[in-house]
């Protein structure tokens, strides 16, 4: 296995394992809630970005 292989996949086992979809991660100004998301865009003109994650 190549090393940028292997760096690959240990960014993914990490990534993984600290996912915690109770909560947004921290930086933006997150929301769950989409009808106030989207409202909040229109009016800023901004694009919403949706993070979406699965719990096992």
């Amino acid at each position: 296995m190549t090393i940028a292989r292997r760096l690959l996949v240990l960014c993914f086992a990490a990534s993984a394992a600290m996912a915690d979809s109770s909560k947004p991660p921290p930086g933006a100004p997150w929301t769950m809630d989409f009808g106030a998301a989207l409202e909040a865009a229109s009016k800023s003109g901004k694009p919403i970005f949706l993070y979406f994650t699965k719990t096992y």
